[in-house]
Parts: C-alpha cells; structure tokens; sequence
C-alpha cells in the first residue's frame, strides 16, 4: 500500500518470531491472539489502501476485514474505534477536503457497532451498492448517515463493552453488575495483566532493548515520511498499554514496531552506494532478527497437561456424555473440553468476577453440601440461561428462585434449602488437578467477599512450597517460612511466630492408594501442615483452606459419600461425580 516492499520484508521476518507473537502461536500452544493482532493489521492494511487510492472496493474489503475481527474477538470493540478516530485525525490534519476520508469512517462505525452479525453485512454492502452506483451524486449523503451511525451508537449501549474494558484493564475495579451485586475483577489475579518491567516490555515487542528503541526512531520517521500511517497508532498506544497492565497487550504493538524498524534499515540504505547498501540492510536485519531467535531457541514451555492428566480426561470423556459438566477452575476449561469433552462453567474465554464466584465458592468452601448443591445449581441455570438467551448473573437468579432478595443470605442458607424443585438435566462432575494447588489462594479471591458490598473477608491462609531444606529441628520453606518442630511452631516470613495445630503426612503406596497420618501438636495452633510426601510439597494453610472441599476430596479424599461418587482418585487430578 506504501510501495515500501523491502520494509514490509524486513517487517515480516522481525514480527512473526518477536517474542509476544512468537510465544502465542508456536506449535502446541496456538493463542486467540494468533488472529487478533492479524485482524487488525489487516484492517490497517485496509484503510490505508482506502486512503492511497480512494476506491470504494477498497471500503468493502475493510468493512468485511473488521466484521470478521468483531465476530472473532468480542473485546475489538475499543480498537476498531480508536482506528476510526485515527482515520478522522487524519483527515483533519492532512486531508480535511477529501469526502472519501469522511465515507470511510462510516463504513468502519456501520461494519463495527451494528448490533447484529446480518444487519452489519445488509447495511454494509448496501451503502457500497448506493455509494458505488450512485458516484458523486449521492456524496453529500455522507454526513447525514455518518450522523446517523454515531447517534446510534451513543443510544443502543455500543460505547458500554469499551467503558468495561477500561474499567478491567486501566482502573482495575470490581465490576458491578445485576442486582447490584459485586464481584473480583479477574483482571486483578491474571499475570499477563499485570504492570511489567521495561526490558521485558521492550523484549516482548522486539526482541530486545535497542531494537525497540530504535523501532521508536524509524515509527516516528515513517509516520513523518506517510502520515497516513497515523492510523497504526492505536495499535501501537494498545501495545503500550502493557507497560502498565500487563504483558498480553504487547502483540498488538508488534507490526507498527517491526515496519518502524524496518524503515529505518531502509532509510540510512538509501545513503550507501552501489552492493553495500543490501550488504547493510542484510546486516543490520540479521541483528534485529538475532535476539529474537536467541529467545526461540531458549523457550522451553511444558505441556499444558501431561500424559497421566490426559489419562484421566480420557476415562471421564467416556463416562460422561457432552453435555455433562465438569465443574474446575477456568485455567483448565479449554483442555478439559478437548480432552474429556463436557462442557465447563468457566474457562479462557468466560471468566469474569460473576463466573469464577460458584467455581470459586464450589472449591473452598468447607460445607460440601454447599459445594454440591452450588454445583448444582450453577450448571442448571447456566443451562436455562443460554436455552432462553437471557444474561445477568446466576446467584443473583438463583437467589429470587428460592426467595431471598439478598443473595448472602441465599448463600447462607444453602445448606438447609431445598433444590429439588431445579430440574437435574445432566450429570456433574467435579474435576480436582494436583496442579490446582499452586493458584489455590487466587481460586479462593473469587468468592471470599460480600457480593452485596464488595467487600473482603479475612484472607485465607495457604502456602505450598516445593523447595525446602531440613536442619535439624528446623524445615526451611521456599516461601521463607521455617517449621519449628521441637517448639510446634512455625515462623512465618517477618518472623511472625504461630503455633501448628496439627501436622499431617500424605502419601500414596506401590498401588496409588492415599496413605495419610495426622499428629495433633498443639491445642492452641493457628495453622496446619500437610507434608504431600509423593510430591515432595509442604502445604501450610489455617482450617479454612484445610476444610475446603478441594484439600478434603483431593489432598484427603474426604468426601460426603451421599453427595459425591469419586470417579477417578489419580494422584495428578480426582474426579468425583455430584450424586444430586
């Protein structure tokens, strides 16, 4: 579109292996990401083939272009915009005169923020059909529509999912929804939307520190060079976005950054004379390229499950039929519906505060008859949900089923209601991986509020720890902490002295049998100790967190024989079916 082919070259050799792009589309560990950054640049690719050349078929390729991202990724909405307002900037600035500019963000609005999948093609294809056939003729019809559009869009909720997005990822707040309820912003717990140091900001884009402060110099040079290039600084303002909210942004600034480095390389070529100026640009790619294959070549990441954790979605795949639920936390959703496949409540792409709160509440509560009737429930209404197509948040309808106007009343209830009078539509199952024990704490955020007010409970104690050292009468942790034994007490990181109550050994024989032993230490403890001896893991946790469904079924497998049927007891994840 620029007629810029060795940058856009040197651009495509840097930015399919820059380490963000890199490490969401290698073999085994395929991304969404791996289209949503393609998406947008070629909607780039797109407007500026509208702004070079001014052609309505052009327009229809780039409404098709963003219709195709709105439909592969709900969170495009904010981009999509951003992109229009670039085009308008744009204009404004160098090309205020030109009404082809003004019909172009038009078709971007119409194709973007129409409601539905089918109006956005009709509308679409019919303002190509009136602007194509009806040539200059009908140009003073642009304003009038485009009016039309961005009224629409301020009355049919369009901006809502954007000020939902910059609540989640800019202002980090609970998000209120139905019912005034509130829940925790999983925002707060994801690591990839966490602030991250500079150089790995700077690594995730290009590879490394100087390339990316050179890719600045050479962005800045082209957009001085095509300032139609404008309309790539969302994409580089959202990859940005990451030094402060977390590393997944920082694809999205990957493309603009490999063309602005590019173009340098071009640029100072085009000072050299004769071969040595591609013996340069050949040089000076090969040592932007280096540090990202350096990366390639060093990034090992393990399976997402292994072999036995397969093994055991393998057995329940064929117990259960697909449209069973296993209920787990959402890290495990996708590869459970690919390898068992049942339905999950949550997984990579369903897992805000209101979706994660039954999941979360399933998992550490220490009332297994709420556990199983929480998972009851969640499955059932979840089901009516999505069969009637209705929305809002399930404890919230729950709660006006049985009667209560307050849901931490409901939930304070639960154990003594009556659900029989919600149909069992299905089976349910619970699905407990050993790996879980390293989120645990972050499973137990979800629902250890006030929904009502939002506000926290006293913080669960709980700690597992892989490495540790014996001395004597002392067990150093990895966390810090020292195990005291001759005293009974543990020293907690900041040397905070708290008495065990009970310490607890777990194991499992020749045969996977669980063997366990508890030795009760003092009276007055605040806190257990479990020694996972096949795993070689020191858990230290207070009674709730011992009490919870999850240590009870999988660490113990302690569980109510009228509520559960234990399906699968593998050391690497247990499965129990819910038996109401």
């Amino acid at each position: 579109a620029l007629k810029q082919t060795k940058m856009g070259f040197i651009a495509a050799l840097l930015a399919g292996i820059a380490w963000s792009y890199y490490n969401r589309t290698m073999i085994g560990y395929f991304d969404t990401d791996l289209l949503v950054v393609v998406f947008p640049t070629l909607i780039l690719w797109g407007i500026l083939l509208c702004l070079t050349d001014n052609k309505n078929r052009y327009l229809l390729l780039t409404s098709l272009l963003i219709i195709g991202y709105r439909w592969y990724y709900g969170g495009s909405y904010s981009l999509i915009l951003a992109m229009s307002g670039a085009v308008f900037l744009y204009t404004l600035i160098f090309d205020r005169k030109n009404i082809f500019n003004y019909k172009l963000v038009l078709f971007i609005l119409a194709a973007a923020y129409l409601h539905t999948f089918v109006a956005k093609f009709l509308v679409i294809f019919a303002l190509f059909a009136f602007f194509h056939f009806g040539k200059e003729r009908v140009e003073k019809f642009v304003f009038p529509l485009l009016g039309a559009v961005l009224l629409y869009m301020i009355f049919s909720g369009a901006l809502a999912p954007i000020l939902t997005k910059l609540e989640q990822y800019v202002f980090r707040e609970i998000v209120a929804a139905d019912m005034q309820l509130q829940f925790f912003n999983v925002i707060q717990t994801v690591r990839e939307a966490g602030a991250i140091p500079f150089e790995l900001f700077a690594n995730r884009i290009s590879g490394h520190t100087v390339t990316f402060v050179v890719s600045i110099l050479g962005f800045l040079l082209l957009l001085v060079k095509y300032p139609k290039m404008i309309v790539a600084l969302p994409m580089v303002g959202l990859g940005f976005l990451a030094y402060n909210s977390g590393l997944r942004f920082t694809v999205y600034a990957v493309p603009a950054m490999a063309l602005g480095v590019a173009f340098l390389i071009v640029y100072l070529g085009g000072f050299i004379k004769g071969y040595g100026k591609y013996l340069f640009m050949t040089l000076a790619t090969v040592a932007i390229l280096y540090p990202n294959l350096k990366h390639i070549a060093e990034y090992k990441v393990p399976t997402v499950f292994n072999k036995q954790e397969v093994a055991v979605l393998d057995d329940l795949g064929k117990r259960a039929s697909s449209e069973d639920y296993a209920v787990t936390w959402w890290d495990y959703g996708f590869p459970i519906r690919y390898y068992a496949d049942v339905k999950t409540l949550v997984d990579g792409g369903k897992h805000d505060g209101h979706q994660n709160f039954a999941p979360s509440l399933i998992l550490t509560t220490p009332d297994q008859e709420v556990a199983a009737k929480m998972a009851r429930l969640e499955v059932e209404f979840t089901e009516k949900q999505f069969n009637e197509r209705k929305t809002g948040e399930s404890i919230a309808l729950m709660s006006k089923e049985y009667g209560y106007s307050n849901p931490n009343n409901f939930l304070q209830d639960l154990s003594s209601i009556d659900i029989s009078k919600t149909k069992k539509t299905r089976d349910v199952f619970l699905y407990l991986p050993h790996r879980m024990l390293n989120i645990f704490p972050t499973v137990a955020l979800f629902s250890n509020l006030d929904i009502t007010t939002g506000e926290r409970y006293r913080q669960k104690y709980f700690s597992a720890n892989t490495y540790f050292q014996s001395n004597g009468n002392q067990i150093q942790l990895g966390d810090g902490s020292v195990i005291i034994q001759n005293q009974g007490m543990i020293a907690l990181s900041g040397n905070q002295q708290v008495p065990i109550k009970s310490f607890y050994t777990v194991s499992y024989d020749n045969q996977q049998r669980l063997i366990k032993k508890e030795q009760r230490v003092r009276p007055d403890g605040l806190l257990n100790i479990i020694f996972l001896q096949s795993y070689n893991t020191f858990l230290v946790l207070d009674d709730a967190m011992l009490n919870s469904t999850y240590i009870q079924l999988f660490v113990f497998e302690n569980y109510d024989k009228d509520l559960f049927e234990p399906v699968s007891k593998s050391p690497y994840a247990k499965v129990y079916k819910l038996k109401i």
